[in-house]
């Protein structure tokens, strides 16, 4: 899990600076990550309703987590569910979460490096909002990971012991889960909404499916996820409703433009 947010968290260096829409009028590099860094993180670790519904979520995970429901979910799905089908449809996402990151967080760079060059602004906001909801949700992952310290269904139980495990938490399902949800999100049209956030389950459900996971380890995560999409989402919708004033240079003076966006 370390090793993931590591890989997460160098390569923000390569993607953030490649201009976001809403701070391209800020001048220089290092203003733009800062800017779209303090607003990211501020909407979920500063922000009250938002640390009321993560809270919420952990503890509806605690609930599954530190008693019997957990274990009965597994072997419900094992010993009933899980079948050649079901390992053949999840096959795809059958990954570790640090491969996983491996091959998502590149992508999220190429795509937006091939959307700069076909000047297709959905591949170049689908990749940047993916790769920073997850970067402003890995501190959370890992430590939920750790003060959850629960172990695998192969290993014991689901119940939390701090810091005794590193399993609380399915770090494969929140990578996995996010560009989906952040395609969801974008999406104004509602059926393709909901295929993007039925999709966004499968990387969870493999786990459980894989018996990776228990239940409330991927449905937390899953739910992490969303709240991370959710705050780079708060912060790009702030960003456009400000007024962007600007100075250009015309052959008899200085032109001022004032635009207010809606």
């Amino acid at each position: 899990m370390t090793l993931v947010l590591r890989i997460v968290l160098g390569l923000a260096v390569l993607l953030l600076p490649l201009g976001h829409r809403c701070l391209a009028e800020d001048n220089g590099v290092i203003s733009r990550i800062i800017e779209t860094e303090k607003t990211d993180f501020g909407n979920f670790y500063l922000d009250r309703a938002n640390l009321t519904r993560l809270g919420i979520g952990v503890a509806g995970a605690a609930v599954f987590a530190n008693t019997g429901m957990d274990r009965y979910i597994r072997n419900k799905y094992q010993n009933d569910l899980r079948s050649d089908v079901t390992d053949d449809t999840t096959r795809i996402f059958n990954i570790s979460g640090t491969a996983l990151a491996l091959i998502v967080v590149p992508a999220y760079i190429g795509t937006y490096g091939v959307g700069k060059l076909l000047h297709n602004s959905t591949m170049e906001e689908w990749a940047q909002k993916s790769f920073r909801a997850t970067v402003v949700g890995g501190p959370s992952l890992v430590f939920l990971a750790a003060v959850t310290g629960a172990d695998r269904p192969t290993e014991g139980d689901s119940h939390w012991r701090p810091f005794q495990n590193f399993h609380g938490i399915s770090g494969h399902s929140f990578i996995g889960s996010i560009p989906f949800i952040t395609a969801a999100k974008m999406s104004e049209n509602p059926y393709q909404k909901g295929i993007f956030y039925g999709l966004s389950t499968f990387p969870g459900l493999s786990r459980i499916n894989d018996d990776k996971h228990y239940f409330s380890q991927v449905a937390l995560a899953w739910y992490l996820a969303y709240l991370s999409c959710a705050a780079v989402e708060k912060g790009d919708d702030r960003q456009e409703k400000r007024v962007n004033v600007q100075l250009a240079p015309v052959p008899k003076g200085i032109a001022i433009t004032v635009q207010k966006m809606y």
